[in-house]
């Protein structure tokens, strides 16, 4: 149980800090798109952050998936920035396209 409750408080931390990275520092990287963390799952033993994104418009997902990847460290760097007294080591991004909210769009228009 604590483990967890550590886990979660890691997560929200982590979030937190990226959604600020994406919306005042990397800002002028993704021109008139809006990059959203939806999720975060910390692997157990590694040192790795899944990190599940989506974008507004969502048309070019891939795409944007493959920059985020190119700018990972420069990503990662801005995040050691702001947790560097939070967390102790900082970890890994790996960045993946989250289409659950095109998944509900779908089926509302299906409905």
């Amino acid at each position: 149980m604590h483990e967890s409750v550590k886990k979660s408080q890691k997560s929200s931390l982590i979030l937190r800090a990226l959604q600020e990275i994406f919306l005042h520092d990397m800002a002028d990287s993704f021109r008139q798109v809006m990059v959203t963390v939806t999720h975060l799952y910390i692997c157990d033993k590694t040192r790795l952050v899944k990190t599940y994104v989506s974008f507004m418009p969502s048309g070019q997902g891939e795409k944007l998936i493959k920059e985020l990847d190119k700018q990972k460290s420069k990503i990662r760097g801005l995040l050691g920035k702001r947790l560097a007294h939070k967390l102790r080591t900082i970890p890994d991004l790996r960045f993946y396209l989250d289409t659950s909210l095109d998944s509900a769009l779908r089926l509302e228009k299906l409905l």
